[in-house]
């Protein structure tokens, strides 16, 4: 019976626990961009994309599509029948995959933090919670940015992309 007298108290008058907004924030951005970078790894490679270019600065790229990035593709890309002022654009595709395993990691982990954090949660725990997570995730985001600048050749050939009206090449 006192553990159900217990159960409703709340800490007022008492700080922030920063330490455990701070290692939940760690724990739940950490947990959401590894998953997300095993399913755009797993994709990849299922793709064989792998077998023509370096697997982590092409992962660090979807990971950033999937939060909702672009991919913006420079130098000689003539092989996909693009020239002079075409030849500046970007992608902007979103694997969905990749999207969702990171909001579904992302949602458990901040909320399974919430339920560790007690009964009563008061509102400025929860929005330094929040804001913690957010943080941390678009900083962590920024250096897979950073991590995916790298150059990927593509080899057009062994893509067919000859064969594709306007595709440049021989034809």
């Amino acid at each position: 019976m006192s553990a159900a007298t217990d159960v409703g108290t709340a800490r007022r008058g008492t700080g922030l626990p920063w330490t455990d907004i701070a290692v939940s924030a760690i724990a739940t951005v950490s947990w959401a961009l590894i998953g997300m970078a095993g399913t755009a790894a797993l994709g990849l490679h299922l793709l064989q994309a792998d077998a023509s270019a370096s697997l982590g600065p092409m992962t660090a790229a979807v990971v950033a599509l999937g939060a909702g990035g672009s991919v913006s593709p420079s130098g000689d890309v003539s092989v996909f029948g693009l020239k002079g002022a075409e030849a500046h654009t970007a992608i902007d595709i979103t694997p969905l995959g990749v999207g969702l395993v990171g909001a579904l990691l992302l949602s458990w982990f901040f909320l399974r933090s919430l339920r560790a954090a007690g009964v009563a949660v008061t509102p400025a725990e929860l929005l330094t919670r929040a804001g913690t997570v957010i943080a941390l995730f678009v900083a962590m985001l920024g250096g897979l940015a950073w991590a995916g600048h790298d150059v990927v050749t593509i080899d057009g050939d062994s893509l067919g992309l000859d064969r594709l009206p306007g595709g440049g090449g021989k034809g």
